[in-house]
């Protein structure tokens, strides 16, 4: 469904003609229903590739291919930081812009996407973006998102600054969204969030690719290299006994448990 092959990018730098690579020679294909985590030190490049693949910038050098369509008309892209994109008077307006833009009558209204992001319409459909919390916002830009339709969802570190509750509130929707046969790439530093999600792991290293692989093999062949919050390590250790994830949270708990016990 969409190709990306040796695509460069590079922005400008402070001298004369000057540039700072942020993305090399970089190749991979997504397919429909493809759910890949992306992670990354900070400065890995993956904010840039994320935006590669909005088509809000263009490869240096290489090319990017989605059957002759154009990627912004396929894919859209929540930032790392929402109030960066919001342009309407109130919560409602937003939402319902992406709704008149995904050009087809939308399977899920404007009451059933607010609920989505656990708000209600009467309490929050009158608030100004900008007035919100930072969680609220982001829960906001993920609605408005969604409302849109397209066939690749982009996410730039989507649960940064949420709270449990609103965790769920993001994985349910992502799930919903993966259901539907949609492409979702999200770019976060806490994989463990989207594992049970996930399809596939990219690691970015300066802007090239370290790895892209399976989510199983990410976790047979030990590639998660960093220090790993306990969490995230039983996790990976339940799905190398099991070869699934747990179901629940409470079906973790009593795998740690076990496990502590022995």
């Amino acid at each position: 469904m969409l190709k990306v092959r040796k695509a460069s990018f590079a922005y400008r730098g402070p001298g004369k003609d000057s540039r700072i690579p942020a993305l090399e020679k970089i190749s991979f294909d997504l397919k429909r229903g493809d759910f890949v985590i992306l992670t990354g030190r900070t400065g890995a490049g993956k904010t840039t590739l994320l935006q590669l693949l909005c088509g809000l910038i263009e490869p240096d050098e290489g090319a990017i291919d989605c059957e002759s369509r154009d990627l912004s008309s396929i894919s859209s892209m929540i930032f790392q930081y929402p109030e960066d994109c919001f342009f309407n008077a109130t919560v409602k307006e937003e939402i319902e812009f992406g709704i008149r833009r995904s050009g087809r009558n939308a399977s899920r209204g404007l009451e059933e996407i607010v609920e989505s992001i656990g708000f209600d319409l009467a309490e929050f459909g009158t608030r100004r973006p900008l007035s919100l919390s930072g969680g609220e916002q982001r829960l906001v830009a993920i609605a408005s998102i969604i409302a849109l339709d397209r066939e690749i969802i982009l996410l730039d570190e989507p649960t940064s600054g949420l709270d449990e509750k609103a965790v769920a509130t993001v994985r349910q929707i992502l799930n919903v969204e993966k259901s539907e046969n949609k492409t979702v790439v999200v770019a976060t530093h806490w994989p463990a969030e989207f594992m049970d999600l996930a399809t596939h792991v990219m690691n970015l290293k300066d802007g090239r690719i370290d790895f892209f692989v399976t989510v199983a093999d990410y976790v047979d062949l030990n590639l998660h290299r960093e220090r790993l919050e306990e969490k995230e390590r039983y996790l990976l250790n339940y799905y190398k006994l099991f070869r699934r994830f747990p179901q629940s949270e409470e079906e973790l708990i009593l795998f740690i448990r076990r496990d502590k016990r022995c």
